[in-house]
């Protein structure tokens, strides 16, 4: 297995407001050793740790994450929608996080959000050139993606970078993918994984990590199926 068990989803996302560097510090506090977050791109071509293609949601902002630049996110607020705590807290380059979470030694699941607005080269190349920047530990990191397209780009420039395939649902030629990728895991909504799909992709040799758990006997159930870790909201619960 290479990651752990409990994966801190968006960092503590129902602890603190999700994909900031506060959220990985309480994940560090807590004691968890893997994080997961969101890899998006700004039209500067900056790439922030942040999951959605608008503001609305997460922000004090409005519009599209891809019309701003770097010179934005000063005056961005990223924390208050969560609660007065957190307040003027910001949305975080890629390269800020990767410096703390590399300095403070969690593994990271970095999944690449790749938008309608920009193509995978304009993303993989940049988030490439971070990783070998500000990254020192690969046995400590997998790269994730929906689109397999993201994860072929990376692989063509990575061969030995490990990268885990994200699905909703398993397809049928699931081990076809995989094996083109040289794919360490597969990562699943929890809800649609069955008992002979998770033992078909353990018996490939391959990681399993189903996502978002947030509940004790769901999680036992899961593990109980083979499954080698789950991404939760809450670490606490466990």
């Amino acid at each position: 297995m290479l990651a752990s068990r409990l994966i801190a989803h968006r960092g503590c996302s129902l602890l603190a407001p999700e994909n900031t560097l506060a959220a990985m510090s309480l994940s560090k506090k807590l004691g968890v050793d893997w994080v997961e977050l969101d890899a998006n791109l700004m039209g500067d071509g900056t790439v922030v740790v942040f999951h959605d293609d608008r503001l609305e949601r997460l922000t004090n902002g409005q519009g599209m994450l891809m019309d701003l630049s770097v010179e934005d996110l000063a005056g961005l607020d990223a924390g208050s929608h969560f609660s007065a705590a957190y307040q003027g807290e910001t949305i975080p380059t890629l390269e800020q996080m990767l410096k703390q979470l590399d300095r403070d030694q969690l593994g990271l699941n970095l999944e690449i959000k790749c938008y309608p607005s920009f193509t995978a080269e304009q993303i993989v190349l940049p988030v490439i050139a971070l990783l070998e920047r500000h990254w020192t530990a690969f046995e400590r990191l997998i790269i994730s993606c929906f689109e397999t397209e993201v994860l072929t780009l990376i692989r063509q420039h990575k061969p030995d970078w490990p990268l885990g395939q994200l699905w909703e649902e398993l397809p049928s030629d699931w081990q076809t993918t995989v094996e083109q990728l040289n794919a360490v895991s597969v990562h699943l909504d929890h809800t649609t994984l069955t008992n002979a799909q998770a033992k078909a992709i353990k018996q490939s040799g391959l990681d399993l990590y189903v996502y978002t758990v947030n509940d004790k006997t769901t999680a036992k159930r899961l593990f109980d199926m083979g499954v080698d870790g789950i991404f939760t909201d809450d670490p606490t619960l466990f």
